[in-house]
């Protein structure tokens, strides 16, 4: 079978390792790489106790797309290199920190 450029991610999972903000004010996400396979934690915050409480997810690859698991939704994600801005489907943009 001949692989298109379809099959290909459009970036590097190395070029989003780090933590970033949600410019609409969703949880701080952070990405790391752990042996072989990168992960993706959410960092949720009680606003009752203030306590914070992670959520790590493998991200995996689908063609040329990366996604997470999360609550049986499958939310995409991409990346902007000339803006350095992260896209995560229904959390919205991300900056770097």
């Amino acid at each position: 079978m001949k692989r298109t450029k379809e099959d290909y991610p459009s970036f590097n999972l190395f070029s989003i390792v780090g933590t970033w903000e949600s410019v609409n004010l969703n949880p701080t996400v952070i990405i790391y790489r752990n042996d072989k396979e990168y992960l993706l934690s959410i960092i949720y915050m009680s606003e009752n106790t203030k306590q914070a409480s992670p959520a790590t997810y493998e991200i995996q690859q689908d063609g040329s797309q990366y996604f997470i698991t999360a609550a049986s939704k499958r939310l995409r994600m991409d990346y902007d290199p000339g803006k350095d801005v992260l896209n995560i489907s229904s959390l919205g943009d991300y900056l770097r920190n």
